[in-house]
Parts: C-alpha cells; sequence; structure tokens
C-alpha cells in the first residue's frame, strides 16, 4: 500500500468565519417587523398568558437571529428587546438574564424539530420508506430555517457548560422518542450505540452545510441519508456489544486525569545557563504549555482558562508564555491542533501497517484511535468535548481532522456495499457518527468503556461498504483476537 500524506493540514486560525458573520448581520438588518409585530397595546382584552407567550416567543426568535448574526458573547439584553419590540423590565419579568432566554429558545427549538421529525416517521410505509420521509422533513426544516437549525446542531460559542448540558440532553430525549416508536419502548440501549451513531452522522453532515452556507444542498442529500442510515439493521449483531458509558468514572478526582506522558513532561528545565539547544528548550515548554491548558479545560472548563494559571501549571513564567502564544486561545487551538496531530498520526500508522487489507486497516485505525484517546484524556476531553463552547476557529481545526480521518474510507466505495451502491455521504457521515459516539464516552468520563466500543465502531465504519454481515465478522474477528492478545 502506499503511504499516504497524513500532515493534513489544519487551518489557520483568525477571520475564517467574517463572511458568514457578515452575513448574518445582513440577515439581522432586512429582518422584517411582521416577524415581531407585537401584540395590540392598551385595554385589548387578551389573555395575559397569551400576551407573555407572545412575547416570549418573539425574544427566543431574536436570541436565535443575533447569535447568527454576531455570536452569542456579544449578544446583549438591550438587543433583544430592541429587536423584539419589548421593554427591558418585560425581559426581566420573563427571563433571569441572557443564558436562560438561550436554554429556553434552544429547548423550543429541539422540541420543534424533534416532533417534526417524529410526526414524518409515523407516516404508512416501511420502515425505510418513513425513514426517507422523517429525513426529507428534517431536512427541509434545516433549509428553511438555517439559522435555528444551526442553534440546534452547533450550539453557541461561548454559551458555557450549561448550554452543552442542555444538548446532551437534547440529545437523549430524540433518542428517547425513536426508541419508543421503533420497539414500543422508550429506555435506551446502553450497549447498543447504533442510533447514536446514526443521529451523529446525521448531525455532521447538516451542520457542515450550515456551517458553509449551503443549506440548500440539505433537501438534495436526505435520500442519500435515509439509505447511508437505512444500511444498519435495527438489531445489533451478537457480540458486538459495548461498555455503557458510566458516568463520573473519576468523579472526586478533580476530572480526568494527566497522562503519563504528561506527568513526565512536567516540571521546570534547570534555570541559568544551560548547554540545552533553545530548540529543546522550547519544545518543552511547548509541550508544557499544551499539556496545562489541555488539563485546565479537561478540569474546570473554558472559562476557568487563564494565561496567570496555565504559566503556573505549566511552570514557565508569564513572559515564557507570550514568548510562545499570544493569548489563551491561541494556547487552546495550539493543544488542540496538537492533539488532534497525533490523533491522526497513530490512527494513520496503525491502518498503513495491514497493507493491502483495507477492512483490517480500519479496524487497526479505530481500535489505535481508541487507545490513544484513552492514554491521554485532558486532550481527549478538549478535542472531542470543548471545541464546541470554544470558537470558530476550533470548529475548523476540527473539521480539517475530521475530513483527514474520512479520507482513509474512501476505498471502501469500490467494494459496493451489500446493494451493490454506497451512498455518495457514506464517509461522511459514517466519521461524524463515530465522532459523536466518542464524544459521548468522554463527555460521560467513561474513558475504560471507551476502548470497549472498537468492535462496534469497526462495524459502524465497515457496513455501508461491506453490508452488515462481512462487517461484523471483521469485527468479531478483531475483538477475538484483542481478548486473546
Amino acid at each position: 500500500m502506499a503511504t499516504r500524506d497524513v500532515r493534513h493540514t489544519l487551518p489557520k486560525t483568525g477571520g475564517g468565519s467574517s463572511a458568514r458573520s457578515e452575513a448574518g448581520r445582513t440577515r439581522a438588518r432586512k429582518a422584517g417587523t411582521e416577524r415581531y409585530r407585537p401584540l395590540p397595546t392598551g385595554t385589548h382584552g387578551l389573555d395575559p398568558e397569551l400576551v407573555k407567550r407572545d412575547q416570549r416567543s418573539r425574544l427566543q426568535k431574536a436570541m436565535v437571529e443575533l447569535i447568527a448574526a454576531k455570536g452569542y458573547p456579544a449578544v446583549r439584553i438591550v438587543d433583544l428587546a430592541k429587536l423584539a419590540h419589548v421593554s427591558q423590565p418585560t425581559f426581566y419579568s420573563l427571563y433571569t438574564d441572557k443564558e436562560d432566554l438561550f436554554l429556553s429558545a434552544y429547548d423550543e427549538v429541539a422540541q420543534r424539530t424533534a416532533k417534526t421529525v417524529i410526526d414524518a416517521y409515523e407516516s404508512d410505509g416501511s420502515a425505510d420508506e418513513r425513514l426517507v420521509v422523517a429525513m426529507r422533513a428534517f431536512a427541509g426544516l434545516a433549509a428553511q430555517e438555517p439559522e435555528t437549525t444551526s442553534l440546534l446542531v452547533l450550539g453557541a460559542f461561548g454559551a458555557g457548560g450549561r448550554a452543552l448540558e442542555r444538548r446532551r440532553l437534547a440529545i437523549e430525549a430524540l433518542e428517547r422518542s425513536i426508541y419508543a416508536r421503533r420497539d414500543g419502548d422508550a429506555r435506551a440501549q446502553p450497549t447498543d450505540l447504533t442510533i447514536k451513531f446514526i443521529l451523529g452522522g446525521i448531525r455532521e453532515v447538516t451542520a457542515a452545510r450550515l456551517r458553509e452556507g449551503r443549506a440548500g444542498e440539505l433537501p438534495e442529500i436526505a435520500d442519500q441519508l435515509a439509505a447511508w442510515a437505512a444500511c444498519y439493521p435495527r438489531r445489533l449483531p451478537p457480540g458486538l456489544e459495548a461498555p455503557p458509558a458510566t458516568r463520573g468514572e473519576s468523579e472526586g478526582t478533580g476530572g480526568p486525569q494527566a497522562s503519563e506522558r504528561a506527568r513526565r513532561a512536567e516540571g521546570r528545565l534547570p534555570s541559568g545557563r544551560s548547554d540545552l539547544p533553545r530548540q529543546f528548550i522550547v519544545k518543552s515548554q511547548r509541550e508544557r504549555i499544551v499539556d496545562a491548558t489541555a488539563a485546565i479545560v479537561a478540569e474546570r472548563g473554558l472559562a476557568a482558562l487563564t494565561i496567570p494559571e496555565i504559566a503556573r501549571r505549566a511552570n514557565v513564567s508569564n513572559q515564557t508564555f507570550y514568548d510562545i502564544y499570544s493569548s489563551k486561545h491561541e494556547a487552546f487551538l495550539g493543544a488542540q491542533k496538537v492533539g488532534m496531530h497525533e490523533a491522526l498520526r497513530i490512527t494513520v500508522e496503525a491502518y498503513e501497517a495491514q497493507g493491502e487489507d483495507w477492512p483490517r486497516a480500519i479496524d487497526a485505525g479505530v481500535r489505535a484511535l481508541l487507545e490513544y484517546l484513552a492514554s491521554e484524556p485532558a486532550h481527549a476531553h478538549l478535542t472531542l468535548v470543548d471545541t464546541f463552547a470554544a470558537c470558530p476557529d476550533a470548529i475548523e481545526i476540527r473539521n480539517a481532522a475530521m475530513s483527514g480521518f474520512a479520507s482513509y474510507l474512501a476505498p471502501g466505495y469500490a467494494l459496493g456495499g451489500a446493494s451493490g451502491e454506497v451512498p455518495a455521504i457514506a464517509a461522511e457521515a459514517v466519521a461524524g457518527g463515530i465522532w459523536q459516539v466518542l464524544h459521548h464516552y468522554i463527555e460521560n468520563d467513561s474513558l475504560g468503556g471507551l476502548t470497549g466500543t472498537g468492535p462496534q465502531l469497526t462495524y459502524f465504519a465497515l457496513t455501508p461498504f461491506l453490508g452488515p454481515a462481512q462487517a461484523a465478522d471483521v469485527a468479531r474477528q478483531s475483538a477475538a483476537g484483542t481478548d486473546s492478545a
């Protein structure tokens, strides 16, 4: 097998979303008064609760529009009140603060989207036909309301931990609804990750088009997404069960613990004159800063990241920090790039070691990735969980890395799948689905169970290209080999 260049270029930071932001501002300026037209004032005899519902609805719409226009951190209550045509005292009579309104808007979007999809799925027809109808309904809604759907699938940068928690709860609620309609039982199957994986793939494909201003393409690829999802049987083949993602494995330990590599890198180099090469000294300082950044974010969240704390944890001076990074934002992006590059490098090395046996190569790459993430808990958390709370630059880095991973699925298209034709969207959707599963385990602080998902993830990755039976055989043989090792 020819050696591939694994140095997928991660984007330079800064300015990556200026065009989209300007487009959002233009849409906000053009919003007509009809959308925010208040109910009549004065003695109108309307039910006070109806008036409050109308005011809440206008404020929620204003929040979605302003986030799209200038980002969550820049949204002010005075702007919300002005756009929604309510007074600031009225705002505070309805919501405690900006975050309270954001969470309310998010819940409304999540519930409305779920209802649209579930109602469509309950139409007449076979399971595959209903899946197509549901996918078309979701794609149509996303194309019609891109800003609203973006809030659902992407969240809002800087909205904080409660927003991420609300995203998790919304995903779990949708999963329960799907289980209830498919199996007559709303309880999720913790060892079968199929629904979570499929939703993750759909979310990733949707998010990519929304970020790039290509929402109009979604109805065109709805049938492809439905065909991809239909590749996976309703029941997981036996022998591929994954360990449940038990929350809080490191509870009481201050969050994910430093890896062995990070602990070896700790400690200040000898002070004063040194015979060590300058390049070596800077490399050591940069590595410690990167590890400290990842550890702080994993333990205490992005809001707790400060330059003095990074410098203290890295055993460097503030001046040394500024010699290497211009800001804590750049340090975060630096840590993310390091984690992404290393994950891709290790995955590709394992992949290429299998020669021309592509199914085995995919399996080896999946297992190597899981082992790396489990060995670097702080970097795993920053890369897979904290990215969504950071900034658009972090998403661009993540997307470039995911494209790199997805490219190694491309040889599978020549295999034809079980039906003789592989949905064109399969590689992108598989990468997104696997990302969602990894996110699920790491967000739940369940690194101990993460490596046990290998056989099921291999099955997910191979099924569109080999068919479920052959994909399950490869995954089982890998599991048997791992168990006997």
